[in-house]
């Protein structure tokens, strides 16, 4: 069970700003499924390998 989303959180805030997922679990490009892990490269690219979609 999760929230199926990436939230990205600023040092002294109180709340965190979703940047991925978090419209359910689902394979819509919108939507996440087992997300496992995540990666930048060096020009700031997010990759999110989405385990139950087998995707990235």
């Amino acid at each position: 069970c999760g929230n199926d989303r990436l939230i990205r959180w600023y040092e002294g805030k109180e709340e965190g700003e979703i940047v991925v997922g978090g419209n359910g679990y689902g394979n819509q490009s919108n939507q996440l499924n087992g997300p496992t892990d995540l990666l930048f490269d060096d020009e700031g690219n997010l990759y999110v390998a989405d385990c139950d979609n087998n995707r990235i």
